[in-house]
Order: C-alpha cells, then sequence, then structure tokens
C-alpha cells in the first residue's frame, strides 16, 4: 500500500477506528454488570502502535486522555513483545500508572494478526469495589484497596486462575467485579476481530504508518492553532477548591505559557499533598490538564498522541496535583477535575470566548450494604451539578463536566441497592447570576430500606467553595449534605439505619459576564422555568418587576433594569 494517504481515504480510515472502538463500549455497556459502567459510563476504549502510542480512543470518559499512555508504555517494558502471545490479557489498578485511584482497573491487550503483534488495546473502567476501609479518612493507599500491579491476567487465553483468586478474595462483591472485568476482556477480544479485518480490508501488515500518518497530522493541526489562535504570554491563576474539611484551604496555582507553537502549565506553588484521601497522582493531573487545553485548541481532532507532543506539565512533586507514594488518593477526582477550571481561568484573560465558567462538578455515593438474602450489594452514582455558563450560552442543568460520565436512572438504583429515592429536582438559584446563567443543581433525598446497616461514603466537591463565575459573572450555589435533617461536611462516611434519610445538594454552575446584562426575556424564561425565583431575580439581577393580571391570577413580569 502506498506510504501516502489521499485525505479522504484517511478520514476514512481514521473513522472506521473510532468506530470499531465505540462497537467495543458498547459490548461493555451491555454486558457489565455494576451500574457505574453500563448506566454511568465510566469506562473508556483505546487502541494503540506496536510502539505503544495512542492511535484514538472512543468518546467515554476523558480522564484517560493522558494516563493510558502511561499505562501502555509501562505495560511494554514489563512484558517485552518476546514476552507476548496471543490471547494475553494484563491488568493493573496502579494510582500512579493508570487513573489515580485503585477503583479505576486498566486491562490491556496485545493485538495479534496473522501471527504477528500489531498493536496494543486497553479498556479501563471504574470498578464499584476494591476493598479496603469503608471511610474516606485513610491516610495512605494501602487502606483504600487491593492493589495490583501490572501482571498477567490471561495467558493464552486461559484465565491466570490465582490473580482472579487474589481479586476475588480482596473484594465484597467478587461476581459483580468479576462480570466488570469480563465484560471489559469481551470489548478487547472485539477490538482484536475489528482490527484484524480493518488490517485484512486495507491490507496493511500493522497500525504503524496509518499511526505516523494520525499522529503527525494531529500535532501539526494542534500546533498551527496553538500558533494562530492563542496569544504569547504567561497567563496566571489561583483557584481555590474544598480540602478534605472547613479546617483544609486547598489551592491549585497555574502559569499558563504559550510559546509559539507549544504550551507549558506550570502549577509551581500549588498547596502540598494532603494527609487525606483529596490527592492526585501525576498521570491524572497530566490528563486533565491536557483535556483543557484540547478544550480551547483542538477540540474536533479526535483524540491520540500528536495532540500531547505540543503540550508541557511542571507539577512538583509532593503536591495535591502530583503526589508522592503511598499517599492516599482514593477522592482524586476532588482535585483532579478542577483543573481545567484553573487553566480555563488563567485564559479566560485572553480567550474568553474559548473557555466556560466552573461547574458545579458532582457528588460521588458509594454505597455498600446487603440485601434481603444477606448478599453484599455495592454501587457508586454519580449525580450531577450545573454545567458552567458559556460565552454566549447559559450552562446546562446537571450536566457532568469535565466528567463524561453519566447519572443512574433512579429505577435502576432502587432496583440495585435497597433504599428509595424520596425526591429528584432542580435547584432554584443555583445556577450562578450573569449575562449567561450558570446551569442549576440539584438535591435529592434518599431513604435507606435495607434492615441490615448500609454505609455510604459521600463525596460532594463543592460544599465549602462555590463554582467561580468567568468574566464578570458570579458563583453558583455551595452544595451540601444531611443526614435526618443534621448538616453533613463534604467528604463523609455514614452507617444508615432502616428509615434514616440522606439529603444532598449538589452545586450549580458559574455565571459567564454580569448578571446585569442578562436580557428581561431570559429572565422571564428563567422565572417561568423556576430556574430563578422572583426574589432571585430581584437579588442577583438588579431588576423590578410588575404585577400582570392573566386569568384570575397575579404574576409578576421582569420589566427592566433598576
Amino acid at each position: 500500500m502506498s506510504t501516502t494517504w489521499d485525505v479522504v481515504e484517511l478520514e476514512i480510515q481514521w473513522h472506521r477506528l473510532l468506530a470499531l472502538l465505540g462497537e467495543s463500549a458498547l459490548t461493555v455497556i451491555r454486558t457489565a454488570f455494576s451500574k457505574v459502567v453500563s448506566e454511568g459510563g465510566d469506562f473508556g476504549c483505546l487502541l494503540y502502535d506496536r510502539q505503544g502510542r495512542m492511535v484514538a480512543q472512543d468518546t467515554g470518559v476523558s480522564s484517560k486522555l493522558a494516563a493510558s499512555p502511561k499505562t501502555v508504555e509501562q505495560a511494554i517494558l514489563r512484558y517485552p513483545e518476546d514476552t507476548l502471545r496471543p490471547g494475553d490479557v494484563l491488568i493493573s489498578n496502579d494510582p500512579w500508572l493508570v487513573c489515580g485511584h485503585l477503583y479505576d482497573v486498566s486491562l490491556i491487550k496485545p493485538l495479534f494478526h496473522r501471527g504477528r503483534l500489531v498493536g496494543y488495546a486497553e479498556c479501563f473502567g471504574h470498578l464499584p469495589d476494591v476493598g479496603g476501609s469503608l471511610s474516606n479518612d485513610s491516610h495512605e493507599v494501602y487502606e483504600e484497596g487491593l492493589f495490583l500491579p501490572i501482571v498477567r491476567l490471561l495467558s493464552g487465553g486461559n484465565d491466570v486462575q490465582e490473580v482472579w483468586d487474589i481479586i476475588r478474595a480482596n473484594v465484597r462483591i467478587p461476581n459483580q467485579l468479576e462480570g466488570d472485568i469480563r465484560a471489559f476482556i469481551s470489548a478487547l477480544e472485539a477490538i482484536e476481530r475489528r482490527v484484524s479485518a480493518f488490517l485484512d480490508q486495507y491490507q496493511m501488515p500493522d497500525l504503524q504508518k496509518l499511526a505516523d500518518e494520525i499522529i503527525s497530522r494531529s500535532e501539526k493541526a494542534t500546533r498551527d492553532n496553538i500558533r494562530k489562535n492563542i496569544p504569547e504570554g504567561i497567563y496566571r491563576n489561583r483557584f481555590e477548591l474544598d480540602g478534605f474539611d472547613a479546617s483544609e484551604k486547598l489551592a491549585i496555582e497555574v502559569a499558563v505559557r504559550v510559546e509559539g507553537d507549544s504550551i507549558t502549565l506550570d502549577y509551581t506553588g500549588t498547596s502540598p499533598q494532603s494527609s487525606k484521601a483529596v490527592n492526585c497522582t501525576g498521570v491524572y493531573a497530566y490528563a486533565w490538564s491536557l483535556y483543557a487545553v484540547r478544550c480551547f485548541v483542538s477540540p474536533n481532532i479526535p483524540i491520540n498522541k500528536g495532540l500531547f507532543n505540543s503540550i508541557r506539565i511542571e507539577a512538583p512533586l509532593g503536591t495535591i496535583v502530583n503526589a508522592r507514594r503511598p499517599a492516599p488518593v482514593r477522592m482524586k477526582s476532588s482535585t483532579g477535575t478542577f483543573l481545567p477550571f484553573a487553566i480555563f481561568g488563567a485564559m479566560a484573560k485572553v480567550i474568553p470566548e474559548k473557555v466556560l465558567a466552573e461547574s458545579g462538578n458532582k457528588c460521588i455515593v458509594r454505597c455498600f450494604g446487603t440485601d434481603d438474602d444477606g448478599r453484599a450489594v455495592a454501587e457508586t452514582p454519580h449525580f450531577m451539578g450545573g454545567l458552567g455558563a458559556r460565552y454566549s450560552k447559559d450552562g446546562i442543568a446537571c450536566m457532568g463536566f469535565p466528567g463524561a460520565g453519566g447519572e443512574t436512572p433512579i429505577e435502576m438504583l432502587e432496583n440495585s441497592l435497597p433504599i428509595t429515592i424520596l425526591r429528584k429536582r432542580l435547584t432554584p438559584d443555583s445556577g450562578g447570576p450573569g449575562r449567561f446563567r450558570g446551569g442549576s443543581g440539584q438535591e435529592l433525598a434518599i431513604r435507606s430500606e435495607s434492615n441490615a446497616p448500609l454505609r455510604m461514603m459521600l463525596q460532594n466537591m463543592k460544599v465549602q467553595t462555590p463554582a467561580a463565575g468567568m468574566v464578570g459573572g458570579k458563583p453558583g450555589s455551595l452544595g451540601r449534605n444531611a443526614l435526618n435533617g443534621k448538616e453533613l461536611p463534604g467528604k463523609v462516611a455514614v452507617t444508615l439505619k432502616k428509615g434514616d434519610v440522606v439529603e444532598i445538594a449538589i452545586a450549580g454552575g458559574g455565571g459567564m459576564f454580569p448578571p446585569e446584562q442578562r436580557s428581561v426575556e431570559l429572565l422571564n424564561a428563567d422565572i417561568d422555568q423556576l430556574a430563578v425565583t422572583i426574589e432571585g431575580a430581584k437579588r442577583d439581577y438588579a431588576v423590578s418587576l410588575e404585577t400582570n393580571k392573566t386569568d384570575d391570577k397575579d404574576c409578576e413580569t421582569v420589566v427592566r433594569h433598576a
């Protein structure tokens, strides 16, 4: 085959790779056991060449943007090509290699075509349980569950039974966990079949030349976009975020240096690593940093290694964005997922049209209990806050960002856990005021129906620091937790008796531009849709109202700015 590609043919082949990864992702959705994977979508499928360079990624969880290449690179060092054979599958959940905490497990399969190694496939996902203590108050990663280095899980297509036995013996829900891992293996096998058919169709010996073309074109396009669209300079921001509790103050310091066709993100000055589990590892910080840059530099280029080459990260070891082993990292998303907003805050000074205000993020609820038959159950539902406002649009209610996972439907949760969702509704006045309003947060109440104790580990990320507005926009509302009406910290573990009620409010997103600039038409629509109350409109938007009589009812309408 020619070593040069017609641009149309290249686009077709590139999207064929993306499509086969999307098909493999559907395999996971249809076969995984846990709701955090099958309904929440907290997993991803990725494809690499023989060198371990990422060639393509499905449109799943963005936090694997950069962490996975590290995993595959280390897997290749641990298991060189001459030690691998068809049917092998490797596994690891090392937080300093995979995705930042032990719940994220990575499975890597060397891909063989006609007896020759042609690349690697990876499927990773968030497992609902990896053993460990049922507390957010860990002090070392060893307290947080089973820690797997890179080892063989399958050898020549056969189970390495000792590894399976170790995994099953260290978790509370072995059947559910094994079901998820088997789903990932099925996806890897689907990728191998499709890649083999792809190579046969296009008469390619492997993926190397196609990978070279994809990666080199992506790098060139990224560098061109930086040079043309991002002014040179150094842009700084200090971003405060919730610590483990109200006594812990954490901050991210970032300096974005734009030089020609490259960008360096320097986190010097960021808070030292915490003694509690809100730290994130270097690979996880790297992933979210790259994701943020991609959002305003090359959002339309499918994810591959070429996007990374023009971006450098400098994260001092021993900080909350590059914690030393064996730091506790269970709640790494409480730090890592806010890196994009720290970066956006710096870039809003020069390219406000390419960033968005901070989002309310989410609350993660890790649930552990037993069903009526005495069997262990565990799920990890995520509940989303409001999306931050954009340059020309309001934020969206209960929309995950930067994480791409979804919420588990109420009916699914009530079917898999001994709980009842008493209410789940949007929170009025929770979106940050602005010319464009932040997305609304939500509140819900969960009642335990379990005859046995039900353990809940809450990770509500915005109860101390509200989601920041941008370029004059105001912050969104704070989140909150409560048990039977008594206020709880944002990050806490509780044990529920039957009838106990946990209330959770997730923060709204920040606004964009000064609220006095919001049109009266949009404000009236907000009031009609119950996103903003009349009192909130008067307080936050500096407007006056008049009373109109319609169908024998009095209604108030925004008429002008005061």
